[in-house]
């Protein structure tokens, strides 16, 4: 935040007024039906909410501004908490508020790259200045050095970061970032929707806590690339079809085939895991029909064939993916993103810690109790681990590119903390620890340290474990 944006901040109300409506919606929770079951209940998860919000505000102070509002869409009404649903659902509400607070307060870089985000918003004002897509396909092949940067076949993201520029009346770093933040917010809402499709509401919140501070997903929501992007998608992929194989519905299946064939368009690595979820869909449904084997080759055909429409010719999609592959051994590459397999974890050890080790822990402890475990557990290690481990095959490791293993990360730790701690009052002191510790390694690497590119070198800088 510039000098100037921090002398015109509005004051803020004290904490007790912004705390109240928490406290009062605490009262109302558990001072009800003590008998109840505890794995039913909120457990403790308004307090992590107010803390949530408090730590928000103390450790990053963009956030002050619009904490009060936050508050302000959480009313208390008694009514409307008559019911363990509505409890839920209101406390949902808030957690989805604190991720929206705190990624949109945290959309204010000044300075963006001249490598990727600056090849981003070139394409941008290509396709808003009326210009074709074949224009920017041209572009790209005729000009050597767009060759290490991303290249035309993210359809899908360059024609939503020019379709946000035609909105904002303007093409500029800010609005395609903004694009960034807003699928942050809505990848919260996807994890708590998948959470609570695959283990219930319980867990859901839990998971849309861990997910509201997570420090790689804060910083990808503040930059102009597509990786937030894409894993929202992800994610949208992943609801819809667990909703699919829940419902039998064509309806969901057509969703499920449009939102996947999006996150081809919104970066083609998404080709790597998709065997990845297709072990997904085999695990949760024992049965298929003909049209489930349809759907499974339809997003990868829809991709490459929009990719043709937009370019006008067939020849272009095989020329750019040859390309694309031809720099892999670039010096950059080779130089900071090379490594033994275990590089990601130790990267996911440097910005979120707690959960890394949980994830592990939970990891051990459904392979070792497999029979024992249900099916939706033993899914979404596969889907964690599958992710992680064809990653960590590649020569190129960088956290930007496993962004879709960490909601799964933190799907997979919570369903292991509210399986395992019968005590809500410790899930609850857990989760603020992990807010606390995630938002001050953010502060620390991303803001004071500056990184943009989350590589192993830059962020042990950051933390000043290596010279800088």
């Amino acid at each position: 935040m510039t000098p100037s944006a921090k002398t015109t901040r509005p004051p803020i109300r004290s904490f007790d007024s912004i705390r109240r409506p928490f406290l009062a919606i605490h009262r109302n929770v558990f001072h009800r039906s003590q008998a109840a079951d505890d794995r039913q209940r909120l457990g403790g998860g308004t307090p992590a909410v107010c803390c949530l919000l408090s730590a928000a505000c103390y450790l990053l102070p963009a956030a002050r501004c619009l904490l009060p509002a936050v508050c302000c869409l959480l009313p208390y009404d008694a009514h409307a908490l008559d019911t363990r649903e509505n409890q839920q659902t209101l406390l949902m509400a808030a957690l989805l508020a604190v991720a929206a607070a705190l990624r949109l307060s945290l959309n204010n870089i000044v300075q963006y790259s001249p490598a990727d985000e600056s090849i981003y918003l070139e394409f941008a004002k290509m396709l808003t200045g009326g210009e074709r897509y074949a224009d920017v396909i041209r572009t790209y092949v005729s000009d050597q050095d767009f060759w290490l940067f991303p290249s035309p076949l993210r359809w899908s993201f360059i024609g939503a970061a020019s379709l946000a520029c035609k909105l904002a009346g303007q093409c500029s770093h800010r609005v395609i970032a903004t694009v960034s933040t807003i699928a942050g917010i809505l990848s919260a809402g996807f994890t708590w929707q998948l959470g609570r499709d695959l283990f219930g509401r319980t867990t859901a919140l839990v998971a849309a806590a861990l997910v509201a501070t997570s420090p790689l997903q804060l910083a990808l929501g503040r930059r102009a690339l597509a990786d937030e992007f894409f894993g929202m998608l992800v994610l949208a992929s992943l609801v819809a079809l667990v909703r699919y194989l829940r419902t039998d519905s064509p309806a969901w299946l057509a969703a499920w085939i449009a939102a996947t064939t999006l996150t081809f368009g919104a970066k083609e690595q998404f080709l790597l895991i998709y065997p990845v979820i297709l072990a997904f869909w085999l695990l949760q449904k024992r049965r298929f029909q003909w049209r489930d084997f349809i759907a499974w080759g339809l997003p990868p055909f829809l991709y490459f064939a929009v990719f043709c429409l937009l370019a006008r010719d067939v020849t272009s999609f095989f020329r750019i993916a040859h390309l694309t592959t031809s720099t892999i051994g670039a010096e950059y590459p080779e130089q900071y993103q090379n490594g033994p397999a275990q590089r990601l974890l130790i990267d996911f050890m440097a910005v979120a810690p707690i959960v890394t080790m949980l994830a592990i822990a939970a990891a051990g402890w459904i392979a070792t109790q497999w029979r024992e475990r249900t099916r939706e557990q033993q899914n979404i290690f596969v889907l964690f681990a599958g992710i992680m481990l064809l990653h960590s095959l590649l020569s190129s490791k960088n956290l930007r590119y496993v962004i879709s293993a960490d909601s799964p990360a933190r799907l997979l730790v919570s369903t292991f903390l509210c399986t395992t701690m019968n005590d809500r009052r410790w899930l609850t002191l857990l989760l603020i620890a992990n807010a606390v510790v995630e938002l001050l390694l953010f502060r620390t690497i991303f803001l004071q340290g500056n990184v943009y590119d989350p590589i192993t070198d830059d962020l042990l800088r950051a933390l000043k474990m290596l010279p800088r």
